[in-house]
């Protein structure tokens, strides 16, 4: 049965810290955008930056990986 859902799973997801990575940064953006009252640009260019490093990240480690 676990196999099962490992297997559903990774159809959707082939780097779960990647994905893991992303919904924190999202959830970390969203609240402290509201918290600190931080604009619309700011927010939406440090949640660029913020992707783009994850991204870089999960691409040198899957380059290690290979």
């Amino acid at each position: 049965m676990t196999k099962i859902i490992r297997e559903l799973l990774s159809l959707f997801v082939d780097d779960g810290a990647f994905a893991l990575g992303i919904v924190l940064w999202l959830a970390a953006i969203w609240i402290g955008a509201n918290l600190l009252h931080v604009g619309q640009e700011i927010a939406a260019v440090l949640l660029f930056l913020g992707l783009a490093a994850l991204l870089v990240e999960a691409v040198l480690r899957a380059a290690r990986r290979s």
